[in-house]
């Protein structure tokens, strides 16, 4: 019997409502499982957000196999397809887990180098933004930058800032991704020259379902919902995403912060010591 079934089906209790502190036993029984419920559907929401993204990936690297290409062009949509092919697998997973108990699978981490992470991201976007003439600046550091990771959630997060900075920024403009390494953390910024964010709006940016201006058509088809996979995902990891911007008109950053590994050979070091 499912969730909802159960709720609307259990006959209400009469007991005397004052006995349970001036509160209806009836109307108790039920706070819980509307939460539940609500909080499976939040969770569903967002799956399937990212089960859509993996579908646009898919879909842009075929439209790239219409045209005649080398080798290297197929290798690379062939890569493409086969990469979020296998996301999107996971997704279907997810869905049917939180459709049953409401609970996203843990995360699956290992030793990654944050380069690669973005390259991924990049290599499912860039064909979108060349459609819309974007010009996409990647700076990212000489040496290797080490963390403890799920390589794709980490590539959902940055896919998501990437399209998101798309999304909001005039055909032709201008987004910005860079890298560094501060201290003990991994900084990785998004910026683009698009149409800003409000001081309001920048108040409850990455809250689920919270969306700009609905009039904007750069906002048709959003739900709201991508920027609270991006705080959720990078929370999970045990870092930190901060959004920026001077104004309306004026683009915007999206900051992340990441807890960062020592260099690889510092940490393969205490292994070959002991031998």
């Amino acid at each position: 019997m499912s969730l909802f079934t159960k709720m609307f089906i259990a006959p209400p209790k009469t007991a005397n409502p004052l006995s349970n502190g001036g509160h209806s036993p009836g109307v108790a029984s039920l706070v819980l499982p509307l939460r539940i419920a609500s909080a499976r559907a939040d969770e569903i929401a967002m799956i399937s957000h990212e089960l859509r993204n993996s579908l646009g990936v898919v879909r842009n690297a075929a439209r790239l196999l219409r045209f005649p290409a080398g080798e290297n062009g197929i290798d690379g949509a062939r890569v493409l397809i086969e990469r979020h092919v296998g996301q999107m697998s996971r997704h279907i997973e997810e869905l049917l887990d939180a459709s049953h108990d409401g609970h996203r699978k843990a995360l699956q981490p290992s030793h990654v180098d944050l380069r690669t992470v973005v390259d991924f991201a990049v290599k499912a976007i860039a064909p979108d933004m060349a459609r819309h003439g974007h010009r996409l600046v990647v700076s990212l550091p000489h040496d290797a930058l080490w963390v403890h990771a799920d390589v794709t959630r980490l590539e959902q997060v940055f896919s998501n800032l990437l399209i998101n900075a798309a999304k909001y920024t005039p055909d032709g403009g201008e987004i910005a991704l860079t890298m560094e390494r501060i201290g003990a953390h991994a900084c990785i910024r998004f910026c683009d020259s698009g149409i800003g964010i409000s001081a309001a709006m920048l108040e409850r940016i990455f809250q689920l379902f919270a969306q700009a201006d609905a009039q904007d058509a750069r906002s048709e088809g959003g739900r709201g919902i991508g920027l609270a996979v991006v705080r959720d995902l990078v929370e999970a990891h045990g870092g930190s995403v901060q959004a920026t911007s001077a104004g309306l008109g004026l683009g915007s950053q999206f900051t992340i912060l990441l807890p960062a590994l020592w260099a690889q050979a510092d940490l393969q070091a205490p292994e070959s010591s002991a031998r």
